[in-house]
């Protein structure tokens, strides 16, 4: 089950996504709350690359 943090790429946020069914899931989510508590109407390519390595 694939799991990440905000933490994980050096955020100082207590976010955390457990248990996603996919590494798919967990890029919504994530982009979800990087919208809604982080005031990201686009996530940039680089922080994008940090999620995905950073899911594990």
């Amino acid at each position: 089950m694939p799991n990440f943090k905000c933490a994980d790429i050096g955020m100082k946020c207590g976010f955390a996504i457990n248990n996603a069914l996919s590494q798919e899931e967990v890029l919504q989510e994530a982009q979800v709350h990087a919208r809604l508590a982080h005031g990201m109407s686009t996530i940039p390519p680089d922080v994008a690359a940090k999620v995905s390595a950073a899911i594990h």
